[in-house]
């Protein structure tokens, strides 16, 4: 599996369905409604509910240990490699990727819910950065981990996690995609061991690399090429001996894959080591990655501002104006991320979402207080922890031990890393995210047309402006279906008969779905045109299928009475209509039903 199917698995509704009761009569309601909001208020801020670990600390045992143990250290293998790999991506040096894997996973012990769930740098987090922070000082960075950390704890203290659900499967799929194809685009001069280009889109990168063509390093492509073999190879080294010949084989040869990105990582290492020999790094065939610095540097408010050029200081402000849409993009890819991934892990079924932001929101935080870049929950990572057996989020702990081991006593080896190493590695996690087949799918029924151009739109503009524009104009176009549904809604047109009085024939119009504004003329022409063509007949409104109304459209329901009764003269009566609309309405009960209350109804 790779890293970048952290966003494949949001396929899966995210928003709560709420039952209401048939019949209500409506007293105390908003007494009750308020006692309720302010006990949930109460049971949110508790530190049980806030800070997890209080609650299955307690039961935690030996065995418990030795799984996380071991699920701990086989995560920490993957998610060292990896981090290195993607703070590169980012175009940030090494270790800004190990401070994020190491800030994540200590606040997650706390915090997380979902044991399985493994916060940490991944590729779409270090592609937005790069989107975002190009060019710039490294601050701009931290101040994008800070500030989306604080959007996803306010998302979490408003309880906004559904607005997940605006993102289409269709939208997701072509996002995930298209974010596949530009980072393979901006590794392949890692590959190739040419300088790195200018970033203008994914066809811009790779147009600019057939001019250099000529200058590849024949050291950096047979490198990079070889890890790309040898990692595809490893992947499916558990193939060879199944678990049902031999057990022992199949799992040894299991652990063998899961830290098939750290062998690769340590050999071309040691490679390059033995070839620098007495020369140094000028007789390696290969690029380096350079210097490492050793550590968790100090606790800091990443709120001080940057100075450009040893002249020009940028204020905290002024780099939060700067990161422009970054701000609401980068943490809302997150949260889409790290829900989706802990609903696919939950043991139950069922996530906290709000405490997800929560632990989210602080991953990021904190983070930043340690120059961390921005984090999220990484699929590939998690189904690592899964199948080695994790019991508890403690496991984070030995995975962030493991990483700060590797701070503060491996940074001087990793100066030795081959950037065609860390290009290969990169271009293997996100092979996968490359979801084309789907196009086949969408072209069939059920799907509908908008679908597939909601997946056309969001990965050609993807490709051309930018995942940020590109996921906006995919959002907007796969909500046309559902807007349609509204505006254009469908009203069922029936006939039937009441047996009290007995006999009596009316027509019926059932509005689908909800009434609001951009719907209510539609239902207008469709009421006038039945009540004209059955003057005599009583025309019944059936709200048993709404599940909104709007001002705009109880004012339209008022106005539309008065001319079905000029137009017929038989009233316009309601069916099941809940009782708080009623009173909003105010609409009055007769043995047929609900009409609208009228001052001389009250004289006569």
């Amino acid at each position: 599996m790779a890293e970048a199917e952290e966003l494949c698995a949001l396929q899966q509704p995210t928003g709560r369905i709420l039952a209401e009761p048939v019949q209500n009569d409506g007293k105390d309601e908003g007494s009750s409604s308020r006692k309720r909001r302010v006990q949930r208020s109460l049971e949110g801020c508790s530190p049980k509910r806030r800070l997890p670990i209080l609650s299955w600390i307690r039961r935690y045992d030996g065995e418990d240990a030795l799984s996380d143990l071991i699920a701990g250290v086989t995560l920490g293998l993957t998610m060292i490699p990896q981090s290195i790999a993607y703070a590169t991506l980012a175009g940030l040096p090494s270790q800004y990727g190990l401070y994020a894997a190491f800030m994540g996973s200590l606040v997650y012990v706390f915090c997380g819910t979902v044991r399985e769930v493994s916060i940490g740098p991944t590729s779409l987090m270090s592609l937005l950065t790069l989107e975002y922070t190009a060019g710039r000082p490294v601050q701009y960075v931290i101040v994008l981990a800070f500030t989306s950390g604080l959007v996803e704890l306010a998302m979490g203290a408003f309880r906004l996690g559904f607005l997940v659900c605006f993102i289409s499967v269709p939208v997701t799929s072509a996002f995930t995609s298209a974010t596949a194809l530009i980072i393979i685009g901006a590794q392949l001069a890692n590959l190739l061991g040419l300088p790195r280009g200018t970033d203008g889109g994914f066809f811009a990168t790779v147009w600019n690399i057939f001019p250099r063509l000529r200058d590849t390093a024949v050291g950096d492509v047979s490198l990079g090429v070889g890890c790309i073999v040898t990692l595809l190879a490893l992947q499916h080294l558990p193939r060879l001996v199944p678990a049902a010949r031999n057990r022992r084989i199949h799992r040894l040869l299991w652990y063998v894959s899961l830290a098939r990105n750290a062998l690769v990582v340590v050999v071309s290492a040691l490679l390059a080591h033995h070839l620098a020999g007495g020369g140094g790094a000028a007789s390696v065939p290969f690029r380096l990655s350079g210097k490492v610095e050793p550590g968790i540097p100090a606790f800091e408010w990443p709120v001080r501002g940057v100075s450009v050029n040893g002249t020009t200081t940028t204020t905290f402000l002024e780099i939060v104006g700067e990161l422009g849409s970054g701000l609401l993009l980068v943490p809302l890819v997150a949260v889409l991320a790290n829900v989706a991934i802990a609903k696919a892990f939950a043991s139950d079924g069922v996530v906290d979402a709000t405490q997800e932001l929560f632990a989210l929101g602080l991953c990021n935080v904190l983070g930043a207080c340690f120059r961390a870049m921005p984090t999220t929950g990484a699929f590939t990572r998690s189904a690592v922890s899964h199948a080695s057996g994790v019991r508890t989020p403690l496991s984070g702990l030995y995975s962030a031990l493991l990483t700060l081991l590797a701070l503060g006593v491996l940074t001087p080896y990793f100066y030795y890393i081959p950037r065609a190493t860390l290009a290969a590695v990169l271009i293997v996690a996100v092979a996968s995210m490359l979801d084309l087949a789907i196009v086949r799918r969408l072209s069939r029924p059920p799907a509908a047309l908008a679908d597939l151009l909601a997946w056309t739109v969001c990965f050609a503009v993807c490709l051309v402006r930018g995942v940020e524009v590109g996921l906006l104009c995919g959002m907007a176009v796969s909500l046309l279906e559902p807007l349609r549904h509204w505006v254009v809604g469908q009203g069922r047109i029936a006939g039937a008969t009441i047996q009290n009085p007995p006999h009596l024939a009316y027509r019926r119009v059932r509005p689908e779905v909800g009434l609001l504004y951009p719907g209510v003329d539609r239902l207008r022409t469709t009421v006038l045109t039945e009540a004209r063509q059955h003057p005599d007949l009583p025309l019944v409104l059936d709200c048993e299928r709404l599940v909104a109304l709007d001002y705009s459209a109880v004012r339209t329901l008022r106005e539309l009475a008065d001319e079905v009764a000029r137009v017929g003269g038989a009233p316009l009566l309601l069916h099941n209509v809940r009782p708080a609309w009623c009173r909003a309405m105010e609409l009055h009960q007769t043995d047929q039903g609900y009409v609208f209350h009228r001052p001389e109804d009250a004289a006569q």
